[in-house]
C-alpha cells in the first residue's frame, strides 16, 4: 500500500509540472467565392502565427454537405479539383504568408459547388536535448494540435438560390403531435443563408381566410437547425414546436427575408 501512494503522489508531482501549449495561429477569411471559370477561378487564404513557437499546418480541400438535419457529413477529398499552393508551410513566431487555391475542376458546372478548406497543424518534432528530463525529475510536453475550417463556393456564372417550402406537416408520425414537420427546399443553383429567413405563419378561419391579427413570425434564431446555409439543390428538415398563440386549425406558412 505504501509503494502504491508513493507511486500516486508521484505521477501527481509530474503532472503538476507538465507544460500545456496551445497553438495560436489563424485562418483567414473563413469563406470564400470561386468561379468556375477565368481569373476569379483563385483566391488566397492569410495564415499567421501569433504563438511563441513555431508552427507547422498543411492544407486539404474536401468536399462539402449537409443532412436534411444541417449536420454535417465527412467529405472526400477534393484535391483533384484543386491546387493547393504551398500545401504545407512552417511558420515561426510572428509570421504570416499566404496560401492559394485554385479551381481546375469542370469550368462548365450545372450549379455551384461548396468545399472544405481544411487547415491542420501537425507536430514538430522535438530535439532530443528537449526530450530528455534533467537530474531532478521528468519533463513532458502536451501540445494541442488545432485545426481551422474554410468554406469554398465554386460558383459558374448565372448561379442564384431559389427557397421554397417543400412540405408541411402538423402531425409528424414519430415526433408529438404538437410539433410542426417543416420541409425547405433550395430548387436553385447557388446556396443560400437562412439566417435572415423568418417563417411567417397565417392561421385561416373556418372559412380560410387569414386571422391577420394572430399572425406569428419566426426568426431563424428560434427555429432549430434552421441556421447556416442551405446548399443548392439540398433540403433542410425543420422541426417547430408549434407557436404560442398560434390557434389550432390550418394555417399558411411563408418564409420572408
Amino acid at each position: 500500500m505504501k509503494h502504491w501512494i508513493l507511486y500516486c503522489k508521484t505521477l501527481l508531482a509530474i503532472c503538476v509540472f507538465i507544460p500545456l501549449q496551445a497553438s495560436a495561429y489563424n485562418v483567414s477569411p473563413s469563406i470564400v467565392t470561386l468561379y468556375s471559370i477565368g481569373s476569379a477561378s483563385s483566391t488566397f487564404f492569410r495564415i499567421d502565427n501569433r504563438g511563441p513557437k513555431p508552427t507547422a499546418v498543411e492544407f486539404q480541400i474536401l468536399e462539402h454537405s449537409k443532412d436534411i438535419h444541417g449536420k454535417p457529413i465527412k467529405g472526400e477529398d477534393a484535391g483533384d479539383d484543386f491546387v493547393i499552393y504551398p500545401s504545407q508551410v512552417v511558420l515561426m513566431p510572428g509570421d504570416e504568408t499566404s496560401v492559394q487555391v485554385l479551381w481546375i475542376g469542370d469550368s462548365h458546372l450545372e450549379r455551384e459547388r461548396a468545399y472544405t478548406f481544411l487547415a491542420r497543424e501537425v507536430a514538430i518534432p522535438k530535439d532530443a536535448s528537449e526530450q530528455v528530463g534533467n537530474e531532478s525529475g521528468m519533463r513532458l510536453d502536451i501540445t494541442v494540435l488545432m485545426n481551422y475550417e474554410g468554406r469554398v463556393y465554386v460558383t459558374p456564372p448565372g448561379t442564384k438560390p431559389n427557397l421554397v417550402l417543400e412540405a408541411v406537416n402538423q402531425n409528424p408520425v414519430v415526433e408529438s403531435p404538437s410539433m410542426i414537420e417543416v420541409i425547405v427546399a433550395n430548387h436553385g443553383s447557388a446556396h443560400k443563408s437562412l439566417i435572415n429567413i423568418s417563417l411567417i405563419f397565417e392561421p385561416l378561419d373556418a372559412n380560410g381566410t387569414v386571422l391577420k391579427d394572430k399572425t406569428i413570425s419566426l426568426a431563424s434564431s428560434e427555429v432549430p437547425a434552421m441556421r447556416a446555409h442551405l446548399l443548392a439543390g439540398s433540403k433542410r428538415r425543420l422541426l417547430i414546436p408549434r407557436p404560442a398563440g398560434l390557434p389550432l386549425g390550418k394555417f399558411n406558412l411563408l418564409l420572408s427575408e
